[in-house]
């Protein structure tokens, strides 16, 4: 979910990032990752806040996510590579493709 700094000034939500933070949707309800500060300057807390009628529920899943995250794959890095346009798929890694003008970009995540 991408919000705008005035919509965090206004109250309208708890985080606002033009990149946008996680979020989870589950029908009519929604939960977005949320972030607090912690008495250490250099660390945070992560959260999740919920909207909709199943909103709690869906922010505890959130939370659930971010758990494992932390629990299971917080050392984890993303493995982006760039290669020419028209490179064959079998000389590209496994991982995701995304095919632009002059390149092909794979993405892969362990």
């Amino acid at each position: 979910m991408a919000a705008k700094p005035a919509a965090w000034q206004r109250g309208l939500v708890a985080s606002a990032s033009p990149l946008g933070v996680p979020t989870l949707v589950d029908g009519g309800s929604l939960a977005y990752r949320t972030v607090r500060a912690t008495d250490d300057p250099n660390r945070f807390e992560l959260g999740a806040i919920g909207h909709g009628p199943q909103g709690q529920r869906v922010a505890e899943r959130l939370v659930r996510e971010i758990q494992s995250w932390d629990r299971d794959h917080r050392e984890d890095r993303a493995r982006i590579e760039v290669y020419p346009a028209g490179t064959p798929d079998d000389q590209l890694p496994a991982g995701r493709i995304i095919d632009r003008p002059h390149t092909r970009v794979t993405i892969a995540w362990p």
